[in-house]
Parts: structure tokens; sequence; C-alpha cells
């Protein structure tokens, strides 16, 4: 769940870049809308670390490989 949050992150409002053109406003933005719904896990903190997750682990086989 984690890695496929980071990736709609990261491909679809970053656009494959480092940062959003509008910065951390994105980040906060989403940790806004998810956190009254989902919890503490989706503070702009954690959100931020889900997308690193990803990047670290962009294709999903290779992160299976590495936890099994």
């Amino acid at each position: 769940m984690y890695w496929q949050i980071g990736k709609v992150i990261f491909e679809e409002q970053q656009q494959g870049e480092d940062r959003a053109a509008y910065g951390t406003y994105l980040m906060q933005r989403l940790a806004e809308q998810l956190q009254p719904q989902f919890g503490t896990g989706f503070s702009r903190r954690h959100l931020h670390w889900y997308v690193q997750f990803y990047r670290t682990f962009p294709i999903v086989n290779a992160l299976r490989s590495q936890f099994n």
C-alpha cells in the first residue's frame, strides 16, 4: 500500500520530478485531505517517506524479492 501511494504521488502528482512544481504545498494539501479519513499515518512526513520508498524500489517485483 505504501509503495502504491508513493508511486501515485511521484508519477502522477510530481510527474517524475524530485518535487512538484508547487513544492511542499502538494504534500501538505494531500496530508490535510487524507489524515481526517485515514489517520496520522498520512502526515506530510509520512507521505514523503512513501515517495522515498517508491523511489528506492521502483519495480515492485524487486521489492518483493528483497523481503522474501
